[in-house]
């Protein structure tokens, strides 16, 4: 399993020694410290991918594992479709981080599109393709709050593989003082719409068949509650004529549901 133990990332960054705390006997980053989370998904990024990533303090911290282990599953279903031509891939939603993006060109080699619609996200995106040389794999673009359609940038284009880890609460949910990933999440990162936080990735579905090229794939990351969810979303790929392929991968004690539809 792929990952970074504390106490190396203590010995390969030593700005988390200040966030050390003692718990059941043994020596422990205090991750609910926002910085010290930061800092070592930083490190994490450099040591294992050789990516280095600046994180902007107000957006949500992504895991960087589950995001490698997201493409790496993605890459898997593609090496059985023996895709094996240039891939070109579309990322819904990148983030401030642009993590998804950065590992997809850096270790799998592929051509990234991403969108994004808030400014700021948008700006430290930008910069952190152009930290990492990955300016020629990787164009991030304005959404203006589409999904896919109505993009000029996509007139005409096909990809190979769509996916994102999209918003996933319900309607009702509140993201005003809800702490999400590290942060106070907006609206645009946490709020999925309908029932069950669903309705942003039908809409993914339902647009993205009309780009995918054929033996290609729209993938979606989702944590294990509702069931609900992950039933209407395959559901939806099934009436739109994918075949439905489901992974699950654990970092930690977070377990997460890679839902394929594979056209």
């Amino acid at each position: 399993m792929i990952g970074l133990k504390i106490e190396d990332a203590i010995k390969i960054n030593k700005n988390l020694e200040k966030y050390v705390v003692e718990k059941n006997g043994k020596m422990r980053l205090n991750l609910k410290n926002k910085i010290a989370l930061i800092e070592y998904n930083k490190t994490i990024l450099k040591a294992l991918f050789g990516l280095d990533v600046e994180f902007h303090k107000e957006a949500l911290v992504p895991t960087p594992v589950n995001r490698y282990l997201f493409v790496q599953s993605i890459d898997r279903s593609l090496k059985k479709l023996k895709n094996q031509k240039e891939i070109n891939i579309l990322e819904i939603g990148t983030g401030a981080t642009t993590v998804i993006a950065l590992i997809a060109a850096k270790c799998f080699n592929y051509n990234v599109i991403a969108t994004e619609v808030v400014d700021e996200y948008l700006e430290y995106a930008k910069k952190n393709v152009l930290k990492n040389n990955l300016e020629n794999k990787i164009k991030i673009i304005h959404s203006k709050g589409n999904i896919i359609k109505n993009i000029p940038e996509m007139e005409n284009r096909r990809f190979d593989v769509i996916l994102s880890y999209p918003p996933f609460y319900d309607k009702n949910a509140v993201s005003s003082g809800r702490k999400f990933g590290g942060a106070l999440a907006r609206d645009v990162e946490l709020i999925g719409g309908g029932k069950y936080g669903e309705e942003f990735s039908l809409q993914i579905i339902e647009e993205g068949i009309d780009f995918l090229n054929e033996n290609g794939i729209i993938a979606l990351m989702m944590p294990k509650k509702p069931e609900e969810r992950r039933k209407l979303i395959i559901e939806k790929m099934k009436e739109v004529g994918l075949s439905v392929e489901v992974d699950e991968i654990r970092t930690g004690n977070r377990l997460r549901y890679i839902i394929k539809g594979i056209k």
